[in-house]
């Protein structure tokens, strides 16, 4: 999928609209991809969420409306979405550093955050580095896992999910109980900016889960039948699994003619490892 071209699109309607307000479901629909899908490889290509662009964009564009001309303040914020001037205030001083009526003043720093260049994005893709995959054909499999809701533009919930399920033992009664590898396994939801995140294992149809799916709140997911794209991590430090993510969506999606096809991928672990799994078609 030409994510170059399809990003590119996504920003225009974005800054055409940055007086508007935008749904990410109508901006997805723009570039052909699910509302959740758009915003995880907004993410991840360009390095901040849709969400953060914007409202850094807006703030950029208020600042400098203010700096220039004599607009009431309040006007000025509820153009650019905000509910409200305390909203406004608050978001301006932790992006600006300065209260908005300062912005007035000559002298004082603002900040410019600038038109994300997805042309220069790309250009520090080193084209003779090898990203190394494979192709795995799967029948419809079945995952146990303890599922939660997380929101995409808060980056620290899942770490601190897995340190509290380990310190309070539930991924050992997990591990206990099931003898393939533990998978961490995102499924995108209704609510754009929500998705679930679980943890558990693969099962086969034989086993008997009901009676820890019902001890710790577990739930069962069929996953379709499909093929999937598969990139091995050595071991499993968090830092180098998102750097692998990067890559994937800055290195192999743009090169390739596969996409994404179903709003669910999923981390396996084995005793030091990591592979990321993605299911894919051919366009």
């Amino acid at each position: 999928m030409n994510y170059i071209n399809e990003l590119k699109k996504a920003i225009d309607y974005i800054e055409d609209n940055l007086d508007k307000d935008i749904n990410f479901e109508i901006v997805a629909k723009e570039v052909g991809m699910s509302a959740f899908y758009f915003h995880k490889i907004f993410s991840a290509i360009i390095g901040i969420s849709p969400t953060s662009y914007i409202r850094n964009r807006r703030l950029t564009l208020a600042a400098q409306e203010i700096s220039k001309n004599n607009d009431n303040i309040l006007d000025i914020a509820l153009k650019y979405g905000f509910e409200s001037h305390e909203a406004f205030s608050r978001a301006f001083k932790n992006f600006h550093g300065i209260v908005p009526k300062l912005a007035k003043v000559n002298g004082n720093e603002l900040k410019n955050y600038s038109k994300v260049d997805i042309d220069c994005e790309f250009d520090s893709i080193n084209p003779n580095k090898v990203l190394n995959y494979r192709i795995e054909e799967r029948d419809n499999f079945v995952v146990i896992a303890l599922f939660r809701n997380f929101n995409l533009d808060k980056k620290n919930e899942i770490p601190e999910f897995w340190k509290e399920i380990k310190e309070n033992r539930t991924l050992q009664k997990i591990s206990d109980n099931y003898s393939k590898n533990t998978l961490g396994i995102c499924i995108g939801t209704q609510n754009v900016f929500e998705y679930q995140y679980g943890i558990g294992r693969e099962i086969e149809e034989t086993e008997d889960v009901d009676g820890i799916k019902s001890e710790l709140g577990m739930k069962i997911v069929e996953v379709s039948k499909c093929s999937w794209v598969v990139f091995k991590c050595e071991g499993q430090d968090e830092k180098d699994i998102n750097e692998l993510w990067t890559r994937i969506y800055k290195e192999f999606f743009i090169m390739t003619s596969y996409k994404q096809c179903m709003d669910i991928d999923f981390e396996l672990y084995d005793d030091k490892d990591t592979e990321i799994w993605i299911p894919i078609s051919k366009e």
